[in-house]
């Protein structure tokens, strides 16, 4: 028995010898003919590769194709269809009227909507693109049926508007809540719109303007509920044009276009408006928001209130607008000191910040008109970079130099000079230039820009206010004591610009003593003005020469 057991294992490793050979062959074979195949491969003509190619690239445009068609049939038809049964049913709803009474046509339409919203339903599972779009034309078709109760008829199914309006309303409310239920931005969007409509169409100050502050108060629910900052910002401009076409006296409606509606519940309301859409910078920030929401809202906002602010005020409050301009300045003013602290956002309460003091300046004018108030507003411009100061704000330095450069321009080329005024210019370029000197490292400011464009007004406003403020005879003089006061500032500060700005002094003055005073001034004041002119311009040179040298014989002696 045991010599069988050793014959037969004798047997198996035989067996699985050949197994091995026979492995080892295959492989063999296998590798012979890959490379055969290669080389059958590489041997064929150009021709035979771009067949190929061609015969890839349409196929993969037959799958383009379809792919296409498909979005076509699915959701292109989808939306077209819905649209022309939209439009059927409200033409069908029309022709019932012809040959119907009143209440029966409505009946009828608001039979055929019914018809629609069972065929959304019934498509719901297999088809629920088509039953959503179906869907959205139920909700519109209702609102329109509804509206045909009172409002674009002879007569009137319901006789009573405010009846029809709170119907309305009503049917805006479901949809909100179907909107929220369903979680559906879209079906949001055109129940807000619905909304804006509704106020539209009531053409009443105390439904029509309460009805647009709901929608921008809902916008601004939803936006942070569900963080639907496409709705907010539809919404947003919406409610503000819905303002300007209330205030257009309400064309929609047939009113004459034009004819300001003058109630104060406007200016009430466009402040909540203001308000509701000012919290945006309060909501924290969400991954699903874009880059740039924050900002893009504030200034869409900004714009449009500043729009709808100078209707109202055209309207109703030209007479009175120092207190309101005032009241907004204060406002902003607080809000931009809230953000400040609350957000980690620059912009933010900087545009705040800016916008308070556009306000003031817009009350300043109010109160003192030009060129009168242009003295307050070269004096604000140190209030200005002072908050820029404690906001740490590069934006707020330099809108309050674009304003502060465009005043002096504006004042220098068309009014005529006022010492207060002139003085006032000189005042706040000087300590501005000295504040954003001292300060630059807070204000972030990597270049000299700013302050270079301050030392400049404050060169030309110097000149132009000594020459207003004295007697002709005394303009060199007085010219002369600005390039020495820029020589000693040099001096006190260690600074090379008020040295350049003393130089550039001394060079216009002996150029309007040449060619204006020579031919104008008494020999004294000539002879005098000469002697001071030439007694600094050499002083000067002799004391800068003297310390070149000095600093030179220094440097030798380090050096050796």
């Amino acid at each position: 028995m045991t010599q069988e057991n050793q014959d037969q294992s004798a047997g198996i490793r035989e067996l699985l010898e050949k197994v091995v050979l026979l492995e080892q062959r295959i492989d063999k074979i296998e590798g012979q003919l890959d490379i055969a195949v290669q080389g059958m491969v590489s041997a064929q003509p150009a021709r035979y590769h771009s067949e190929q190619a061609e015969s890839h690239s349409d196929e993969d445009v037959f799958v383009d194709k379809g792919l296409i068609e498909s979005n076509i049939f699915e959701y292109g038809l989808a939306w077209f269809g819905s649209l022309v049964l939209l439009f059927g049913i409200a033409f069908l709803s029309n022709f019932a009227r012809n040959y119907l009474s009143g209440p029966l046509a409505s009946l009828v339409g608001y039979g055929a909507v019914a018809g629609v919203f069972f065929l959304s339903w019934y498509l719901r599972n297999s088809f629920s693109h088509l039953s959503f779009m179906l869907n959205l034309s139920g909700h519109l078709l209702v609102y329109y049926i509804t509206l045909r109760l009172y409002f674009f008829i002879g007569q009137p199914v319901i006789p009573v508007k405010g009846i029809v309006v709170f119907l309305l309303f009503g049917v805006v409310c479901f949809q909100s809540y179907l909107a929220i239920r369903r979680n559906s931005e879209l079906l949001a969007t055109i129940a807000l719109i619905l909304i804006l409509a509704t106020a539209l169409f009531a053409d009443a100050t105390f439904v029509s303007l309460p009805l647009v502050v709901l929608a921008a108060a809902f916008s601004m629910f939803l936006f942070i509920r569900f963080k639907w900052w496409r709705l907010m910002l539809v919404t947003l401009v919406l409610v503000y044009l819905s303002q300007s076409i209330w205030l257009m006296n309400n064309p929609v409606m047939g009113n004459p276009f034009g004819t300001f509606s003058t109630h104060p519940f406007n200016l009430l309301c466009l402040f909540i408006y203001g308000a509701i859409f000012s919290l945006v910078p309060m909501i924290k920030q969400d991954t699903r928001f874009p880059e740039g929401l924050y900002s893009a809202t504030i200034l869409i906002n900004g714009i449009s209130f500043s729009v709808v602010l100078l209707l109202v005020a055209a309207a109703y409050y030209m007479a009175g607008y120092v207190l309101i301009f005032t009241l907004i300045s204060a406002l902003c003013l607080f809000y931009s000191i809230f953000l400040k602290y609350r957000t980690s956002r620059i912009f933010d309460p900087a545009f705040y910040a800016i916008y308070s003091f556009m306000a003031l300046s817009v009350a300043v004018y109010g109160y003192s008109k030009l060129p009168d108030a242009i003295w307050l507003l070269a004096l604000q411009s140190l209030l200005v970079v002072s908050w820029a100061l404690w906001f740490r704000s590069k934006i707020i330095v330099v809108m309050n130099t674009i304003l502060f450069i465009g005043i002096m321009v504006f004042y220098m080329a068309f009014y005529p000079p006022v010492d207060k005024v002139n003085i006032a210019f000189v005042i706040a370029a000087f300590v501005s230039a000295r504040i954003i000197n001292w300060k630059k490292e807070r204000l972030t400011l990597k270049t000299e820009m700013i302050r270079n464009i301050y030392l400049i007004a404050l060169f030309f406003a110097m000149l132009f206010a000594l020459y207003h403020l004295v007697p002709k005879q005394y303009v060199t003089l007085s010219w002369t004591g600005a390039a020495v006061f820029y020589f000693i500032m040099s001096l006190i500060l260690k600074n090379i610009k008020y040295r350049w700005m003393a130089i550039m002094t001394v060079l216009l003055t002996g150029f309007y003593l040449f060619f204006v005073d020579f031919s104008n001034l008494e020999t004294g004041y000539r002879v005098l003005a000469f002697l001071f002119l030439a007694l600094i311009s050499l002083g000067a040179s002799l004391y800068f020469t003297k310390k070149v040298r000095k600093k030179s014989h220094v440097e030798v002696e380090q050096s050796n």
